[in-house]
Formats: structure tokens, sequence, C-alpha cells
């Protein structure tokens, strides 16, 4: 019988060490979790940043609703006083300081020539926002409602700034809402351009006056009542 070559035990006992290496698990879920936990923490980061954004943003539109709903039922003639008291509640309805709000009435017209437009009668901006002109109803016109001649609409946009907490790729969100809404109480709201950046208070039609400060407290009484 011929001698076993000095080299082919050695290769047979790397092989079945290979085999058994291959076969062994021990230590593999410590590997897995390794790779997979990051993952799973950044995905439910996500979910956790999404939902957040989520409602977020219902906040911002239920917000704009609310200062819509009540510009809309105002009899007396209101000034820039009384739209930034609007900015300020909008302000507080979504607790955050880095918003902008524009109120805007358009009116619906139809001239002797049959010819159908729309024209804006008043606009005051706060914030990064600045009054609309006729040369800007193109930017809102595809949310304006149908009218009848001399027909008119409030039209309310709201912006602010959304920073998720959590850095998922996401960045700043700005959340803007336009909302339109026919006067409820008379056929149009007035507004008195004069008074824009007095500082001058805000004149019911009994005769009283009150100050943009106050004014947000009485509109926030008045909503809760």
């Amino acid at each position: 019988m011929k001698p076993a070559h000095p080299y082919r035990l050695p290769k047979r006992n790397l092989r079945r060490l290979c085999q058994q290496f291959r076969r062994d698990e021990s230590g593999s879920g410590v590997v897995e979790t390794v790779l997979v936990l990051p993952l799973l923490i950044f995905l439910l980061l996500f979910i956790i940043t999404f939902f957040l954004a989520f409602g977020a943003k219902t906040d911002a539109n239920q917000a704009n609703y609310t200062i819509s709903d009540y510009l809309s039922r105002q009899t007396d003639e209101i000034d820039g006083v009384f739209v930034d008291g609007l900015a300020d509640l909008y302000r507080f309805l979504n607790n955050d300081a880095d918003i902008a709000l524009r109120a805007s009435a358009v009116q619906f017209v139809v001239d002797d020539e049959g010819t159908e437009y729309y024209q804006l009668v008043w606009s005051y901006g706060t914030g990064n926002y600045d009054a609309l002109t006729n040369s800007d109803l193109d930017t809102i016109e595809g949310v304006l409602p149908l009218m009848s001649d001399g027909e008119q609409v409030l039209v309310v946009e709201t912006s602010r700034t959304w920073s998720p907490f959590f850095d998922v790729g996401l960045g700043d969100v700005d959340f803007t809402d336009v909302v339109t809404t026919k006067p409820r109480f008379s056929s149009q709201v007035a507004f008195d351009d004069g008074t824009v950046g007095s500082g001058s208070s805000y004149v019911h039609s009994d005769g009283t006056e009150e100050s943009s400060d106050g004014l947000l407290s009485s509109i926030i009484g008045s909503l809760t009542n």
C-alpha cells in the first residue's frame, strides 16, 4: 500500500472545517440584528414623522376654516387690525409663530357685452403674503366658486412652516391652504383700507373700539361660546 500523501490529510481537515463553519449558525441572530435594526428604527421614525406631519396639516386646514367662517359672519366694516387679529388667531391655533395669512374679497362681474371676469374688491396680507392685485387673481381663480353677477366671495389664504422632530430626509414643509366662503349675513364684508398700517383700533358698529390684542381675545371668546 502506498503511503498517504503528506498534504492529503491537511486538505481533508480543512475541507471538514469549512463544512462545519458553513453549517454553524451560532451568532447569526446578532449579525441579523445589527443589519436590520437600523432600518427598523428609521422606518419607525419615518412613520412617526409622517403621522405628526399629517396632524399638523390637519390642524392648519381646520384653523383656516375656523378663520374663514368667522370672517364670513362679519357685518361691521373690518380693517387691517382685524385681519392682523385673525393672523394672531391662526398663530394661536397652530402654536406656531412662523405663519402668513391673506384675506381677500373677490367679485364676479358680467359686463354689458356679456364678458365674465373676476374683480378684486379688497385684499390684506400679513407675514410674507402681500395684498393681492387684479393681476394676481389668476393664482386663485381655480378655487373660486360659481357665482352670479355682482356676488362676492371671501378668500382666506394661510401658510405655516412645519419642521420635523426627526431627520428622516423630509426637511421643513410649508402647509398652505386656500378656503373660499360667501358672506353669511350680508352681501359683502366691507373693508376700510384707510386704517391699514396706522395702528388704529377696530371700530364696531356700535361705535366701540378695540385694539388688536383685545380683538384676539374677543374672537376666541366668540368661537368658544
